[in-house]
């Protein structure tokens, strides 16, 4: 297990060199959201951004976007049905932008950090505008709320809430997409 304190922030994975800055990080996620965007194109397009010059064959690259995306991560967060969207990085960039200044004195227009850090910190900011907006996004309606506390919460919600995903992607269903890259990778190989 990593530790921040007494490791060297990764700069590789398994023997490739990868590109941390934050802002792939950011990117990545970006990606992996747009609903433009094939499953394929999504994961050709992350690899591509995280690995600079020669990248592990798909499906590896899955494990190492995968990764680099949450490996930072050591709570013993459950597997919740839970998808609801707390983060836009366009919709949310002023938010986010202001809170690390006004928190760590960060300017994240002009810093070199590792997404990892970033994830560090964006996940343990104070209250601010920023985290006000995910409680918000996060809160549910509750039936021993009064009229008016669930007018205001859905006028919040309105301003707000930002597009939820569609599709609900099981483990089941993750390894089988992989497996069909793999079996897509064979083909397109045994073509050349």
């Amino acid at each position: 297990m990593f530790n921040v304190m007494l490791d060297e922030l990764p700069d590789m994975w398994e023997g490739f060199p990868i590109d941390t800055d934050f802002r792939i990080g950011v990117q990545i996620s970006q990606i992996m959201e747009d609903k433009d965007l094939s499953d394929n194109e999504k994961w050709d397009t992350s690899a591509e951004l995280l690995f600079r010059g020669i990248r592990p064959d798909p499906p590896y690259y899955y494990d190492a976007i995968m990764w680099f995306l949450q490996e930072w991560n050591h709570d013993n967060n459950k597997k919740s049905k839970d998808r609801t969207r707390v983060l836009d990085y366009d919709i949310d960039q002023w938010r986010l932008y202001s809170a690390f200044k006004a928190q760590y004195g960060i300017d994240l227009n002009t810093v070199n950090m590792h997404y990892w850090q970033f994830m560090g910190m964006l996940t343990t900011l104070n209250e601010c505008a920023f985290t006000r907006v995910v409680d918000v996004r996060l809160k549910k309606l509750r039936s021993n709320m009064t009229k008016e506390e669930k007018q205001i919460l859905n006028d919040q919600k309105t301003i707000y809430g930002l597009e939820q995903p569609q599709e609900q992607i099981s483990e089941d269903e993750k390894v089988k997409k992989r497996e069909a890259l793999e079996l897509f990778e064979k083909m397109r190989k045994a073509q050349s």
